[in-house]
């Protein structure tokens, strides 16, 4: 008789436990389901941003990784080259004339 007594307090236990694991996991559950809905606004947002940008930049085929490597190359050193030029010219024009460079 006693062996009765501890059976059901063995199946009481592992229900309380698997009861209190399922509560849990509900818990969970609910917090993923928020958590989606928050990243699902900001991909919205995301989206409707990029959509704007999508607008600026044209067809996907003017980005850089459609173009050939040798095209792109010689536009980055174009790049280089104004970039360069412009720094120079602001240098000029920043330099007192009477400051002379000496190598």
């Amino acid at each position: 008789m006693w062996w009765l007594l501890i059976w059901a307090s063995l199946l009481v236990a592992a229900g309380v436990y698997l009861g209190t694991r399922a509560w849990a996991l509900w818990g969970q559950t609910k917090e993923l389901g928020s958590e989606l809905a928050i990243a699902q606004r900001r991909l919205d947002q995301v989206q409707d941003q990029v959509e704007l940008l999508g607008e600026r930049t044209g067809s996907a085929h003017e980005l850089a990784v459609f173009v050939a490597p040798a095209a792109a190359r010689l536009e980055r050193d174009r790049a280089r080259a104004a970039g360069r030029r412009s720094r120079r010219q602001r240098g000029a024009v920043s330099r007192l004339p009477s400051v002379k460079h000496v190598d």
